[in-house]
């Protein structure tokens, strides 16, 4: 079989880390074929372990959703709710923080809906009231997609909401609402809440105010290899910008089609492999890869450490948004079983922080 000069170049230059040129990255979606998929996986793993050897990290976190009463309206949610829909629920401040001192977890991570049940000044407070109770908790909270709705409703610039989220305690954000870069797939499917263009703005500002945050890949709803390439390299190029203080993990997440929604069936396991080695070969500026095990199952978010991923997010206690969305993995892990599960896969566990800092198992959160 005669194979493309182009996606081999860029097998060997990924695999080696070096830098593909943007024709080289488009070549490998548009050689996604059953007899390159072992070499596209073969390359990846090369670039993974120049990389970080056969270690693979973890994170003991917590992820906390105070409400899923959200007016965004996209079309692919099965996690957002109206306020009297049956799924619909609301924390308060004390059954969070309840739950925080119960499980005493290194990160805690915050992503809640768009409403003013949990208006800005709630959520500013909630931030603030962690931090004191818990200093040396890693907080990583509120999407672009929030930090774009409190700006309008407290009607104040986001620089002003980022820095006043600094001042209370926040460290980092996280990556969702980026969905896929695709102004056609935005206009179909989420409309109504921060446009693409928008979430990188945000998050170069996060990055200029000395905050470090994910990005992320919503994929398998109906987009195409092309563009989720090129939501690679638009992240790569926001990178470049920042590297400082820029993205400290990409996320590949794996669409759950849920019921009663627009897809049947989301992507397959060799295809969520094939999105994370590409990711691996093109994002050479993002120092973390994550294989999201609430998305692909415990099976798949274990192979994918070979497939380029480093970090398998973590034990994810009491995950709502994919299983609201009809995610059969289990709702948390125990250390011991992700431990387990990365020894199973061949690789070497390493507990870490909410910075991607190697920690003792065991050591005091306050």
């Amino acid at each position: 079989m005669k194979t493309n000069p182009l996606f081999t170049k860029a097998l060997e230059k990924g695999a080696q880390g070096q830098r593909l040129d943007r024709f080289e990255a488009l070549s490998l979606a548009r050689s996604i074929t059953p007899d390159n998929l072992h070499a596209l996986g073969k390359a990846a793993l090369a670039n993974r372990r120049s990389r970080f050897n056969n270690q693979a990290t973890y994170v003991f976190n917590l992820q906390i959703n105070p409400t899923n009463i959200c007016g965004a309206g996209c079309s692919f949610c099965n996690y957002a709710a109206s306020r009297n829909a049956p799924h619909a629920y609301i924390m308060d401040e004390a059954e969070i923080m309840d739950k925080v001192k119960r499980l005493l977890p290194v990160e805690v991570h915050i992503v809640g809906g768009l409403n003013q049940i949990w208006p800005y000044e709630r959520n500013l407070e909630l931030i603030r009231l962690l931090r004191c109770n818990f200093p040396n908790l890693h907080i990583k909270a509120y999407t672009a997609v929030e930090i774009d709705y409190f700006a309008k409703t407290s009607k104040k610039s986001e620089e002003t909401v980022l820095a006043e989220l600094i001042e209370a305690g926040l460290d980092a954000m996280p990556g969702g609402g980026a969905e896929i870069f695709s102004e056609r797939l935005y206009l179909k499917n989420w409309k109504n809440k921060l446009d693409p263009k928008g979430w990188i703005r945000i998050h170069n500002k996060a990055h200029s105010m000395n905050i470090s945050t994910n990005a992320t890949m919503l994929f398998g709803f109906g987009d195409t290899w092309l563009e989720r390439v090129e939501h690679m390299l638009i992240l790569r190029k926001a990178q470049d910008l920042n590297l400082a203080k820029g993205f400290t993990c990409f996320i590949p997440l794996a669409f759950q089609p849920g019921k009663g929604n627009f897809i049947i069936n989301g992507p397959t396991p060799l295809e969520t492999l094939a999105v994370l080695a590409i990711s691996r070969l093109v994002l050479d500026n993002i120092p973390h890869l994550k294989s999201y095990w609430p998305m692909t199952g415990l099976e798949v978010g274990a192979a994918g450490l070979s497939w380029g991923a480093d970090d398998m997010d973590g034990t994810i206690t009491e995950e709502k948004i994919a299983h609201l969305a009809g995610s059969p993995t289990p709702v948390g892990l125990a250390r011991g079983k992700m431990v387990e599960t990365i020894l199973e896969a061949g690789f070497e566990p390493v507990e870490r922080d909410g910075q991607f800092k190697h920690r003792e198992i065991g050591a005091e959160l306050s």
